[in-house]
């Protein structure tokens, strides 16, 4: 297999940084719920999980400290879509859980994203799409084994 000239990590950014610009403008415009890229992916995060979630458990996850993270779940927070509850466990935590208005605005969300993929895969067969996802897969598999090697 030949090796391509364009690093792999320069042609995700590209794609990613077109999808999150049609992707945000289409989020602004058809939700009530006026969020940056980052709070919409903690609110994401935060959805996914299992357990609930602790805010240093959102600092590891997306890689920044806990006084940023603080400030997106404040701001989250005042516009209803999170709650802090108070860990039984050790009352110095507090859990941080989606509000049934937080629910609503990642419903709102995914959907507006799903159409948004159908309309960007348009013109890739069924199994195209396919080996993109087994390909992306791939890559983030071997990267997570990486990360515990460092």
């Amino acid at each position: 297999m030949e090796i391509q000239d364009k690093p792999l990590g320069m042609l995700i950014g590209r794609m990613m940084k077109e999808t999150f610009k049609v992707l945000s403008k289409r989020i602004e415009a058809q939700t009530e719920a006026k969020l940056t890229k980052e709070q919409f992916w903690l609110l994401h995060l935060i959805e996914m999980e299992e357990k609930e979630v602790t805010q240093k458990d959102m600092a590891t996850i997306m890689n920044k400290d806990q006084s940023a993270i603080l400030r997106m779940i404040d701001c989250l927070e005042k516009k209803e879509l999170v709650r802090r509850v108070v860990d039984l466990n050790d009352r110095r935590k507090n859990r941080i859980m989606l509000s049934k208005k937080g629910e609503r605005a990642i419903e709102q969300f995914v959907k507006i994203e799903i159409e948004l993929t159908k309309e960007l895969i348009k013109g890739l067969s069924e199994k195209e799409w396919e080996i993109f996802n087994k390909v992306v897969t791939h890559v983030r598999e071997n990267a997570l084994m990486l990360q515990k090697e460092d």
